[in-house]
């Protein structure tokens, strides 16, 4: 049983706790004690679920060629992730070798104390509300469409990764902080790179058969 079963509220995902909240408290904690990568998924709950998907998703993110295979090598975890949320998993599952790694303290209250300042003032924009959207039920249904952006993100697809990254970027943020609103803005960008996904494959299609006609003459 993890230890973070008697943690105080601060540290509790499902008491309203702001995720910078969390974090800055769990950091504190950790400076005290060794902090393991279970702690931070047990005291985000399911919440653990979009920071997780987000942490993948950004690598393919920037608006610049990304590198080689780095797609596949975060799609597929993204899959893995949206699996265990559509399956109703309380938290993401990792080998339990994983979950049991200690974190570096020190490095880890470094990088904080850094980003603490930043990830604060994006709570200001992103916040609880319209929490319909953000509810289990909702979660499940949004698995499915992280799901399927993922797959697109795993394949390659020339130009076919930025915009469903971006896609499964502002659902897990608008998961991972209740933010009803970005998860709606997130679904209207999953349309559209699902529409630009479609209209490669067509074009891919059309270019094939423009080719096999320029080539083979039939």
């Amino acid at each position: 049983m993890s230890d973070t079963a008697a943690l105080p509220p601060e540290l509790d995902g499902n008491s309203g706790q702001r995720v910078s909240a969390i974090l800055g408290a769990l950091v504190a904690r950790g400076e005290q004690r060794s902090l393991r990568i279970s702690d931070l998924l047990d005291a985000l709950h399911e919440r653990a679920f979009g920071m997780v998907i987000l942490v993948f998703a950004l690598p393919n993110c920037p608006p610049m060629p990304g590198i080689p295979y780095v797609s596949t090598l975060t799609g597929i975890p993204i899959c893995l992730f949206a699996l265990q949320m559509l399956f109703g998993m309380p938290r993401p599952w990792l080998p339990a070798r994983i979950a049991a790694r200690q974190l570096p303290q020190r490095r880890v209250a470094g990088i904080w104390r850094r980003i603490e300042p930043a990830f604060r003032k994006i709570e200001r924009i992103i916040r609880p509300r319209n929490l319909a959207l953000t509810s289990q039920t909702a979660e499940r249904m949004l698995a499915v469409l992280i799901l399927v952006l993922a797959v697109i993100l795993a394949l390659p697809l020339p130009a076919g990764n930025l915009l469903p990254a971006w896609a499964i970027a502002l659902l897990a943020l608008g998961l991972m902080e209740r933010d009803g609103r970005l998860v709606a803005i997130g679904i209207v960008a999953s349309v559209v790179a699902l529409a630009w996904i479609a209209a490669l494959l067509v074009a891919g299609e059309q270019l094939y058969h423009w080719l096999r006609l320029a080539v083979l003459g039939a």
